[in-house]
């Protein structure tokens, strides 16, 4: 692995981001108006509820957050596919690893400063002050969800190599199946037995529900935390062997070559 060829694939990453701006628009137009929107609906909700609100606002914040360190890292991978350039990056002598590394740290940039955006959003226009007042909590929690996203974007990017582009649409789509059973907006005791099972192994439960008790409590548990970042950090360590193992494979049975 070269950090010249990272930092390479980086920069190309970035200029092709910023010209493209339909990408610009997904990244920061949508997560910031769905701030926006949920942040207008809280100071609603505080003349009848002010922590219902507070919770819907607060877990959009890390919902798009998510999302976007997810998004980014697969959709600039699928950008390659889709431009024919995903052959010449490999035959440029580009490795696996390096492929992967580059677009996680990309993701990483982004995502980092759009929840730095929607953060002093939603303190100065909202006023979530917990944001300050519990910045510690507030730090491991994005850490946390940041792990687990881009621990799921390397998954994705596996079952990719191994279906195809027509699996394109995972990329926007396997997240939502994730948060739904990390029950966002309620306590996963809402879910059917069977599901609640799946759900405490899911990497965001614990962030929504430390979030949920910081903003009902003003508290929260470390085993919660620890939980969670246990799950997230096992995510991660799963997630490159399966990448690895798929990307061996689609290169043996020619479903790398397809790709371009």
């Amino acid at each position: 692995m070269k950090v010249n060829r990272i930092l390479a694939l980086l920069y190309r990453d970035f200029l092709i981001f910023s010209r493209v701006k339909w990408r610009l628009a997904e990244t920061f137009y949508f997560p910031i108006t769905t701030i926006l929107i949920w942040g207008l609906f809280s100071i609603f909700m505080g003349r009848f509820a002010v922590e219902a609100g507070l919770i819907v606002l607060v877990m959009n914040i890390f919902w798009n957050f998510a999302y976007t360190a997810q998004n980014t890292t697969n959709m600039s991978m699928l950008e390659d596919v889709w431009s024919g350039g995903f052959r010449q990056l490999f035959v440029s002598g580009i490795t696996a690893t390096e492929f992967v590394i580059a677009r996680l740290l990309f993701s990483m940039i982004i995502s980092l400063f759009l929840i730095l955006v929607m953060s002093i959003i939603s303190y100065y226009v909202f006023d979530v002050s917990l944001i300050i007042q519990k910045f510690s909590i507030f730090t491991i929690l994005t850490f946390i969800t940041m792990i687990s996203s881009l621990a799921l974007a390397v998954i994705i990017a596996a079952l990719l190599f191994v279906f195809g582009r027509e699996y394109g649409f995972l990329a926007w789509t396997m997240l939502q199946l994730f948060i739904l059973l990390s029950a966002p907006f309620y306590t996963v005791d809402i879910l059917p037995k069977p599901v609640q099972y799946i759900s405490q192994l899911m990497p965001y439960t614990d962030v929504f529900e430390s979030a949920r008790n910081l903003i009902t409590t003003g508290t929260v548990s470390s085993n919660l935390l620890l939980r969670g970042f246990v799950i997230s950090i096992s995510y991660l360590l799963i997630s490159f062997p399966i990448y690895y193992s798929a990307f061996n494979l689609a290169r043996k049975n020619g479903n790398l070559v397809k790709l371009s």
